[in-house]
């Protein structure tokens, strides 16, 4: 790092202590900031993954697409696949449906029953919208109603995706009950986040590593390649929060 940022950084370290934040910076220290390492890595990670796991044809569904990301980078190794993107906020599915004409964008959430529900729109900070009211009182919520699709009932039976990507925000168990067959029939790539969102849908480890390792025959892996897990190793980790990234795959 350049001396002089350094300079500036340890200024304004000292200023905030004065200023009686020094809990506030211990804080932020301790969780934010490794969370935020831990996402970059994930991501860097992700992007290593689809490279090797996707070919110019491979199909893909990206539930929970949000502005993209994933989607851009799914895009660029697999031009030519037929993709699934799930957005349930209406002005994402907007925008990606503009940003992405190759897509099929369904303005729909996921789970394994159909339905229309309440969902959590976050104004203040979108990517923590979802199907439970998850956020403190100070963010900026509207509650709306979203269309609930179940993968098995919801894409053609000739379908065959290579990967799921699924991020909702703790929701993530009820979508691969809704894919089981999907899952069965085609054996994609799961990426997927299990971290303390679940709690709030009542999902346990031991119900998520028991669906996708002993029912679907799948083996869990962190996206540093650690693996395959056992399910103390991913009780473990779900409770610590030390990962919250992972891939399935046969």
């Amino acid at each position: 790092m350049d001396p002089r940022v350094e300079k500036q950084l340890a200024q304004l370290r000292r200023k905030a202590v004065d200023l009686g934040l020094g809990p506030a910076l211990k804080l932020v220290r301790d969780n934010v900031v490794p969370t935020a390492r831990r996402n970059r890595n994930d991501d860097r990670h992700l992007a290593l993954l689809l490279s090797f796991v996707l070919r110019e044809n491979s199909n893909c569904i990206d539930v929970g697409a949000h502005r993209g990301d994933v989607l851009r980078t799914i895009l660029q190794h697999a031009p030519r696949g037929r993709h699934v993107a799930y957005e349930p906020l209406p002005h994402m599915a907007a925008s990606l449906t503009t940003d992405f004409p190759m897509v099929q964008v369904r303005q729909a959430a996921l789970s394994d029953k159909p339905g229309v529900l309440p969902f959590t729109y976050v104004r203040s900070r979108p990517a923590y919208s979802g199907l439970r009211d998850r956020v403190p009182d100070t963010e900026d919520v509207e509650q709306i109603e979203v269309a609930v699709e179940v993968l098995d009932e919801a894409l053609p039976a000739d379908y065959q995706p290579a990967l799921i990507k699924v991020d909702v925000e703790g929701a993530e168990y009820g979508v691969f009950r809704g894919a089981r067959k999907l899952i069965s029939a085609s054996r994609p790539h799961l990426v997927f986040e299990f971290g303390a969102g679940a709690r709030d849908y009542g999902t346990t480890a031991d119900e998520m590593y028991t669906l996708l390792d002993d029912d679907l025959g799948l083996r869990i892996f962190d996206l540093d390649g650690d693996g395959p897990y056992t399910l103390p190793k991913f009780r473990d980790t779900f409770e610590t929060g030390r990962h919250f990234n992972f891939v399935a795959h046969p």
